[in-house]
């Protein structure tokens, strides 16, 4: 068409069309009668209004308004000349699709003149299956598609999509794997031109629409909140989003559906074509393409990183990897298997399994054995084992060997892993033999460890036990303060603790307690144990029971007090009344006896010291006595030595109890005794026997004035170190020694009158062999 401008007075009302004149401001001055199909007013009242006012234009394909501007005079070539078919809606909503012509016209009030005619509907579909065929085709070669990562080709797929259909969103949504949820995956707004992720829809919430989905290629849905399949969607997700119409495709790999392409058309409610039906069905097809090079670009890269993986795995361990495919051929190895097989290279470069079988045999201590385990693997190829294999230069390899199976049971071939043991062999052999020393050691061996609360123990060996009495279960951890008990002192105690915080060695000697309850002198040594940074480990601790040797210490310290103190005491006795015999005086014979009388008590308190110093150096073993028998025996004999004694014995008379030889000493001691201090004109002294279970009480009571203290504990051995005024605390002590290598026990009860001394000692069963 002429962009020259013609007159205004073309016969317009001869055109059968509608012809509607504007001003330079697009303001309508005029037209004909056949505006009436396009005005809703007639054409006296649209006079001076915009043009834009009364009546919309809009691309029919892709819903993009087009509006004259003000600023622009109509005139051919401007927005709305020959720019295709476009749609025409009036004010009451009504809709045409036209072909649009401006022609200018030279006139004062008349710019230009508007010619609608009417669109070929066969033409108009043609124009839309040419441009979704056009789209199709770029999206197919395009690289952002073909190549691009999955989110930027699906971004190009929504908005193509978007733009050809004229919808105002298309989103893509994919299935989880139990097929109970979509996830948007990408949504597309062509007004906002954004993209967004992240909306989830659940079956149970939405079981029609899933249905549709999973039942139908491609769904049109033109009012989305009434349609049954949609309309569970209303509330959370359409009215929210502004939703009225929908059309849906199906994303099918297979057999199986994997999501949907959903557009959604927001405002007035939209019908779908059959031409706009099969570009949506070709849209989700691309889509899924698009998902499958993602898939197979990822199983490529994941098995990729896999090989990679595996090769980085095979060289960083210590140990040695051969995997050996169906057919003998070398699949994958490691440096460190060539290392400790020491094949050739060029063997491993042909890759076949019989060459490097035969060069290991010169290689192998025991070739024949390997063979053999060769030949059973292969037949049974689902076999597993696990060997150690010697070469002729005196390494040791441990050889696992498994079948490399998939998961579907296909057998891939077999891996043989080996590892050199050599040296590991070697530190377990000396390992086993300091353990073993430290198990059999002839002291206590415990170890602890610092870094638990409390620093317990984690170690202890059976002469542990055996000195202690305490099981390891018992024991293990906890600290060992619990050997320390009431006569535990604080200062070797102190001294431990000092040493462990200065993580220093230490050696003392200490009370400690056995789990019976009964002492022993322990001597004690600690060392720290530290790694090869100089930080403390472990502490181990070595113990060994003295008990002999200090209290044999402690023993000859009060002898030699003793004897220094009484033998000091009885000469100057002696001394004084031997000068008394120089003078003449008629008491010279007072002080023969008293001379006499010193001299015996010397006599006997040596005779006791050389008593005890044999005990102690002896420490016989306890044997079978039958006390009522010698009971009986030292009775007589103290009854015979004071006649006026009250002597009486009760109880058992046939009952053997487990003490040392010189267990009479010790009766004959304290019945000795009680008749001698007693200021009785009849000393009167009772024995009782009492039979338990596994034990015999001896009671001895006498009735005189009582047993001092300090001898009592001389006699419980609560006092062992001390001067002694008096043979008849070495006596006592005498006493002590002889029950307690008898194993038994001795317990001082003061009566009213007199003193009880109990006895304990274990009862020895008939037919028991000690």
């Amino acid at each position: 068409m002429s962009n020259q401008p013609c007159s205004a007075r073309v016969p317009i009302e001869e055109l059968s069309d509608p012809v509607i004149l504007v001003d330079d401001r697009w303001a309508i001055v005029g037209g004909n009668a056949a505006t009436d199909r396009l005005l809703v007013d007639d054409l006296d009242q649209s006079l001076g209004r915009p043009l834009d006012d009364v009546l919309q234009f809009t691309d029919p394909i892709t819903g993009d308004r087009r509006r004259p501007s003000s600023a622009e005079p109509p005139t051919s070539g401007c927005e709305l000349d020959s720019c295709g078919p476009l749609t025409v809606r009036s004010e009451d909503g009504s809709s045409e699709t036209v072909a649009l012509s401006v022609i200018p016209i030279d006139e004062a009030d008349t710019a230009a003149m508007l010619l609608f005619r009417p669109v070929d509907t066969e033409y108009d579909q043609q124009r839309h299956r040419d441009r979704h065929r056009d789209a199709l085709y770029e999206l197919s070669i395009d690289k952002s598609v073909t190549e691009g990562e999955f989110t930027v080709a699906i971004e190009t797929i929504t908005e193509t999509a978007a733009d050809v259909l004229g919808t105002t969103r298309v989103s893509v949504w994919l299935f989880d794997e139990s097929g109970e949820e979509m996830r948007c995956v990408d949504r597309y707004d062509r007004q906002s031109g954004e993209h967004s992720t992240g909306d989830r829809l659940m079956a149970e919430r939405y079981p029609a629409y899933f249905d549709a989905v999973e039942s139908n290629r491609t769904f049109a849905i033109p009012d989305a909140r009434a349609d049954p399949r949609t309309a569970a969607l209303t509330e959370s997700y359409l009215e929210p989003n502004g939703i009225t119409s929908m059309l849906d495709a199906a994303l099918r790999d297979g057999g199986d559906v994997i999501g949907v392409v959903c557009h959604e058309q927001v405002g007035e409610q939209r019908e779908w074509t059959d031409d706009e039906l099969g570009f949506a069905g070709n849209i989700a097809d691309l889509v899924h393409r698009t998902f499958r090079r993602q898939q197979r670009d990822r199983n490529r890269t994941r098995m990729e990183f896999r090989r990679s993986l595996l090769k980085a795995q095979q060289e960083s361990v210590q140990d040695g990897i051969l995997v050996v495919g169906t057919e003998g051929e070398f699949l994958s190895y490691n440096e460190r298997f060539k290392q400790l097989w020491a094949v050739p290279e060029e063997i491993f470069e042909r890759g076949n399994e019989a060459e490097a079988l035969e060069y290991a045999r010169d290689v192998l201590e025991d070739p024949e054995a390997f063979f053999d385990l060769i030949k059973r693997l292969r037949a049974d190829p689902t076999a597993t084992s696990h060997d150690e294999i010697r070469l002729d230069s005196g390494r040791i390899l441990d050889v696992y060997s498994t079948p490399v199976v998939g998961e579907d049971g296909t057998r891939y071939g077999r891996l043989w892993r080996c590892r050199d043991i050599t040296d590991q062999r070697e530190r377990e052999r000396e390992l086993e033999l300091k353990n073993r020393a430290i198990d059999e050691a002839p002291v206590g061996v415990t170890i602890t460890d610092p870094d638990l609360e409390d620093n317990p123990m984690i170690y202890v060996n059976e002469q542990f036990e055996q000195l202690t009495g305490y099981t390891s279960e018992e024991v293990l951890g906890r600290n060992c303060r619990i050997l320390q008990g009431e006569q535990t002192q604080p200062r070797p105690v102190a001294e431990l603790r000092e040493a462990i915080d200065e993580e220093r060695p230490v050696d003392v000697e200490l009370r400690n307690y056995r789990s019976d309850g009964s002492m022993f002198w322990n001597r004690v040594t600690i060392a720290p144990v530290k790694d090869e940074d100089g930080t403390v480990r472990n502490y181990v601790g070595f113990q060994q029971n003295v008990t002999d040797r200090v209290e044999a210490s402690q023993q000859l310290r009060v002898l030699d007090r003793v004897l220094r103190h009484n033998i000091t005491n009885g000469m100057n006795v002696i001394v004084g009344y031997a000068e008394q015999l120089t003078t003449v005086d008629t008491g010279e014979r007072e002080a023969e006896r008293t001379i006499v009388r010193e001299a015996d008590r010397l006599i006997g308190l040596t005779n006791k010291h050389r008593k005890i110093v044999k005990l102690l150096s002896e420490h016989p073993r306890p044997e079978s006595i039958p006390l009522w028998e010698i009971a009986r025996s030292i009775a007589i004999t103290v009854r015979a030595f004071d006649g006026d004694a009250e002597l009486s014995i009760d109880g058992s008379t046939d009952v053997l109890v487990d003490a040392i030889p010189t267990f009479e000493d010790a009766i004959d001691e304290l019945l000795s005794n009680a008749v001698e201090h007693s200021e009785r004109e009849q000393p009167r002294v009772s024995i009782g026997i009492e039979v338990g279970e596994t034990t015999v009480a001896i009671h001895v009571r006498d009735y005189g004035p009582g047993l001092p203290h300090e001898e009592a504990s001389i006699l419980t051995g609560e006092q062992r170190v001390g001067p002694l005024t008096h043979g008849l605390g070495l006596g006592l002590w005498h006493v002590y020694w002889i029950i307690s290598l008898s194993g038994g026990s001795i317990d001082v009860r003061q009566t009213d009158p007199g003193t009880e001394i109990t006895i304990t000692l274990h009862r020895v069963d008939a037919g028991e062999t000690r």
